[in-house]
């Protein structure tokens, strides 16, 4: 049986192996590792394989414009050569795509609980429109732009309750301050209320605890999207909603709120038969002590 070291020293390997490293060392890449380590290309000759692994990993980088067009097995990573005590080493690590990938799965990690699609959840507040071109807004909508933005540099107990038409961004304005906050560090809970109702009454019979309500409580940040607009019943409005809201409450927790109603409208959506004012205005008090009502202006808030 003929042994490997015994084939590397055969003439024509020896051969295509100098021609090999002839070649590599004039690749800028290579050149570029020699002098920063202040090596001679000799040392080539003991690392021929590490040399030649990383540069065809190297070209197989050059033009790559995003993770979806990565010619590699292993999309995302890149193979980097480093000179450590004396020899050289071909490590593996996160490309400059591979990176922005940890960190998006990084931040959506950090909603905990979610009925939303990722790129709600991805709402980066600097690149809406509407931030961008805060001066022409209308003065509501300034005020709108003013609280939240206030509310990322003094953070507090009282979040917001943004209402208004569909389509004046309630829920990207939110979207994005959420966002905001998960990249602090925060845990976030981004529920679409009308949704959930359903998600929860369907777990009773699964055993699924995905949604369960002691998640939705806890966590640090709160946006229960769309309430008033969920299909409301006694067990909705007192054993969900309210529980929600008592419990966030009393523990001080910051909870926002997009609605297609106002506090008062609300009030009548949650009043289900007569001498239901009560529940109803147990209801608007909590989120009035929990949260600040701005209305959006239709048409005027393009995000």
């Amino acid at each position: 049986m003929i042994k490997i070291g015994d084939m590397l020293e055969q003439p024509e390997i020896q051969k295509m192996k100098r021609e090999s490293i002839y070649a590599l060392s004039k690749e800028k890449n290579i050149q570029e590792f020699l002098k920063t380590y202040h090596l001679n290309t000799s040392i080539m000759d003991d690392y021929w394989v590490e040399f030649l692994d990383y540069n065809d990993d190297y070209q197989l980088c050059q033009g790559c414009q995003s993770l979806q067009n990565c010619r590699k097995d292993n999309q995302g990573m890149k193979k980097n050569l480093v000179y450590r005590d004396g020899e050289v080493i071909l490590e593996l690590e996160s490309c400059l795509y591979g990176k922005a990938l940890e960190r998006r799965r990084l931040l959506l990690e950090k909603f905990v609980i979610t009925n939303v699609n990722d790129d709600i959840l991805l709402t980066d507040l600097t690149s809406l429109e509407i931030v961008k071109k805060a001066n022409s807004l209308s003065p509501n909508g300034q005020n709108t732009l003013g609280h939240i933005l206030k509310y990322l540099q003094e953070p507090n107990d009282k979040g917001l309750f943004l209402h208004g038409e569909m389509g004046t961004g309630k829920t990207t304005l939110l979207a994005g301050l959420m966002n905001s906050l998960a990249k602090k560090g925060k845990e976030i809970g981004f529920i679409h209320f009308p949704t959930y109702l359903i998600d929860l009454k369907a777990s009773f019979s699964t055993g699924d605890t995905e949604y369960a309500m002691e998640r939705l409580m806890k966590v640090d940040y709160l946006l229960l999207d769309g309430i008033g607009e969920e299909n409301v019943t006694v067990w909705s409005r007192d054993e969900i909603l309210l529980t929600i809201l008592s419990y966030r409450l009393l523990n001080h927790l910051p909870t926002f709120f997009t609605s297609m109603y106002g506090y008062k409208d609300l009030k009548k959506v949650y009043t289900i038969k007569k001498g239901d004012e009560i529940r109803a205005n147990t209801i608007i008090s909590k989120l009035k002590a929990l949260s600040i009502e701005i209305m959006l202006d239709e048409g005027k808030m393009k995000i």
